[in-house]
């Protein structure tokens, strides 16, 4: 019985961003750019399909009917058909035009995609992504059974309790991790998302807590707090010039508590989000 063939996302200029663009930060997205009267879009479909199938969830695939899509053909310069682009991290990492040997496709794909061996991890953060936690846990479980003293796993599941709200439980996890691997980006993440998670637990109620915002703009406890908000809500880059301006107004408030919370942002966003380094730049420009 062989395995169903994953079925493409059709990607209008409406939906590039969300489907293409913002979904490539979790998971590659291939993106083959044809149309109904190109011969040679029909002979490479089916291979990128196939290639699709086995790759196992390593990449998703989408296309984009350029004779509909004429736009957003135009906006990104295709020029040529069959023209098909890897976007990874929110960018577009390589390419080819035209119909070239599978195996040449295969290269590609392997030079910029995980290691199958990542992948069951790589599952735990699409499932993340998506707010799946109990989904995410429980792949994270099955990896803990085979290598139960992993800290970086451990620290996984760790954050999964916190998001479905056991701060109790992963606090007491971290403060173990703490003592063991302080260091490691997975223990320092899990350290950031407590410490929001703890200014959420005073500020519950998210509309209120704009409501207040917008009433007295220059109070920085509702600021910063409005700012985890938005950060851990997704809303990054009006939570990180938030603490911009906290810097620039109220460097003081609590021990220069904006910066501290950008070093933590980062942790959480990852160096890999190019929102992260911009905005190194911009707390060095205000610190020197």
């Amino acid at each position: 019985m062989t395995t169903a063939e994953p079925a493409a996302t059709h990607v209008t200029v409406n939906t590039f961003m969300t489907d293409v663009v913002e979904a490539s930060a979790t998971v590659p997205v291939l993106v083959d750019f044809w149309a109904p009267w190109c011969g040679p879009c029909k002979q490479l479909m089916p291979m990128l399909e196939r290639l699709a199938s086995e790759y196992g969830g390593r990449f998703k695939l989408a296309k984009v009917n350029t004779d509909e899509q004429q736009e957003l053909a135009g906006q990104l310069g295709i020029r040529s058909l069959p023209t098909v682009v890897l976007f990874k991290d929110r960018t577009s990492v390589d390419h080819f035009v035209g119909i070239v040997p599978e195996a040449q496709v295969r290269q590609m794909l392997d030079k910029h995609l995980p290691k199958s061996s990542d992948a069951p991890m790589n599952q735990v953060q699409t499932l993340k992504a998506a707010g799946n936690y109990a989904g995410a846990q429980a792949a994270v479980q099955q990896l803990l059974a085979r290598d139960p003293e992993n800290v970086g796993l451990i620290a996984e599941s760790a954050e999964l309790r916190a998001l479905e709200g056991d701060i109790d439980a992963a606090r007491e996890t971290l403060q173990d991790l703490q003592g063991r691997e302080p260091n490691l980006p997975a223990v320092k993440r899990l350290a950031a998302l407590i410490t929001f998670s703890d200014v959420v637990a005073r500020y519950p109620d998210i509309r209120s807590l704009r409501e207040n915002a917008q009433r007295d703009p220059s109070n920085p406890e509702l600021r910063h707090a409005l700012a985890v908000h938005q950060l851990l809500g997704g809303d990054v880059e009006p939570a990180l010039q938030s603490w911009l301006e906290m810097m620039r107004t109220n460097r003081g408030y609590q021990d220069d508590l904006a910066r501290r919370s950008l070093v933590l942002a980062f942790e959480l966003i990852g160096d890999a989000d190019p929102i992260v380094p911009q905005t190194r730049r911009a707390m060095a420009r205000l610190l020197f």
